[in-house]
């Protein structure tokens, strides 16, 4: 019965070991992951004046846009770069959109 209780303490005590172990294949596991996708994504960048189109986003609607409806509405001016993916838009007529608009919601509207 003492065997077994040292052999039971020696296992609690590798156990701490074990998780350590584990959360490091983790991590790395995790990293080889964010890797293998970071390499084949294209970052989209706007520059000010460049036109582009707009994810048409309908407010209080969980189901997007309807079937038949244009999925991208515009084209819009990039009127100013507000942060890393984020950017004020204008109309062709110079009225300007409220707010920002993500880099993910725009794509490049070519004339």
């Amino acid at each position: 019965m003492d065997e077994n209780d040292d052999s039971r303490r020696v296992d609690l005590d590798l156990l701490e070991q074990k998780r350590e172990l584990v959360a490091l294949k983790r991590l790395e596991h995790k990293q080889r992951i964010e890797r293998y996708y970071n390499r084949k994504v294209n970052p989209r960048t706007f520059m000010g004046g460049d036109l582009v189109l707009k994810r048409r986003l309908l407010a209080g609607s969980n189901l997007g846009v309807p079937k038949l409806e244009p999925n991208w509405e515009g084209p819009y001016i990039v009127r100013e770069i507000a942060g890393p993916n984020a950017y004020y838009l204008m109309t062709s007529e110079g009225i300007q959109l409220p707010r920002t608009w993500s880099g993910d919601d725009l794509k490049k509207f070519y004339a």
